[in-house]
Order: structure tokens, then sequence, then C-alpha cells
């Protein structure tokens, strides 16, 4: 037998394996991994939804508004801080027409806003208008004004406020103003609502 005597060193020593002194355990079969799957979504599953309803309830109670909700007749005038407001009237267009999804259309509210003071004309821009149906589901609306006119103390302003809603309910929805956003958190009192009603 013919032996090499440069093999020693020219053999790298790393090339010798040797058994890997931790001892591996064996990998679960694919049965046994499936189910241990399945018992942690089962597990996971319902603790996510908890989470998410006890995170969306805690976020609902900090911007629940505190409302004083008062209703106009008819015709009639209400008063939203400084603010004389009043509703003349609506006009509904298809949504073919305006370009709105299928099936909704654009409602426009004409409201006569009259600033009792000059907090009342500072306060006339802030109003936000919101629809709301007899089911209360509420779809907000853009209350503008004639650019060419500024609000004065005592003068009457046309406020056209718009919206796309359901076709269904055009006839059925009220509207809303409220000082402020829907989601504004008043620290002081409630949140004062004018609601007409037609």
């Amino acid at each position: 037998m013919s032996h090499d005597p440069m093999e020693w060193t020219i053999r790298d020593p790393l090339e010798e394996t040797v058994p890997d002194p931790i001892e591996r355990r064996r990998r679960p079969g694919n049965g046994s991994r499936r189910a241990i799957e399945v018992a942690a979504v089962i597990l996971l599953v319902p603790g996510f939804l908890a989470v998410k309803w006890i995170d969306t309830e805690h976020q609902s109670v900090g911007y629940q508004t505190n409302e004083s909700v008062t209703v106009v007749r008819r015709g009639g005038t209400g008063t939203l801080g400084r603010v004389r407001l009043r509703l003349l009237g609506r006009d509904a267009t298809d949504s073919k027409s305006t370009g709105a999804p299928a099936g909704s259309a654009h409602l426009k509210l004409v409201v006569d806003a009259q600033p009792l003071d000059a907090q009342g004309v500072k306060q006339l821009p802030t109003i936000a208008y919101t629809l709301r149906d007899r089911a209360g589901h509420v779809w907000s609306a853009g209350g503008e004004t004639d650019p060419d006119l500024k609000p004065a103390v005592g003068t009457v302003s046309q406020v056209s406020v718009t919206a796309t809603v359901p076709a269904g309910l055009v006839s059925s929805v009220v509207l809303e103003a409220r000082s402020g956003g829907l989601m504004t958190r008043k620290p002081s009192g409630p949140t004062q609502v004018l609601r007409f009603a037609h």
C-alpha cells in the first residue's frame, strides 16, 4: 500500500467530519405540525379580535360626543352659538348627472346663516354639517358660502350644504349643524347640535 508523505500537509484538517456534540431532536411530522398550527390559530384569532374590539371601544369612548340636540321645526330658526340658522329648502339630483356613485343622489340644502355678533362671524366658517337618517347613519356634508360676500354682523349669508346620499333616503335625511367637526372633543359641557326637521 502506497502512502503519500505530502498528504497530511496538503489536506485541510477542517475537512475531517466529526459527529455533532449536540443531540438533535426529531422534528414533528406534518400531521402534528398542522395540529399545532390549528391550535395556535384557534387561540390567537379570538385574542386578536378581543384586543381589536377593546381598542375600538376605547377610541369611540374618547371621541363620543356629549351632544345637546335642539330640533328646529320646519321653517323655523335655531341658534347655534352666536349664529342664527334657518333651512330654506333642498334639491336632489340623480347620480348620472353629478358623477356620483350609482344608486346615490347629490343633495343640496340651502341654509340662511346670520351672525349675531363678531364672535358669530368667526364661528360661521367653523360650523360642520352632517345628514342623518332615521336609522342613525351619518353622512358628512360640505357647507359653502358665497366667496364674494364677507359675513358681517346682522347680515344674512346663504350657505349651500351639499352631500351624496343613497337615492332612497333623499327625502328622509335631516340636516344637522354643529360647531366644529363630528369628532370634536369638548371638555366643558355638551356639544350644541341643531337638527332641522322637514
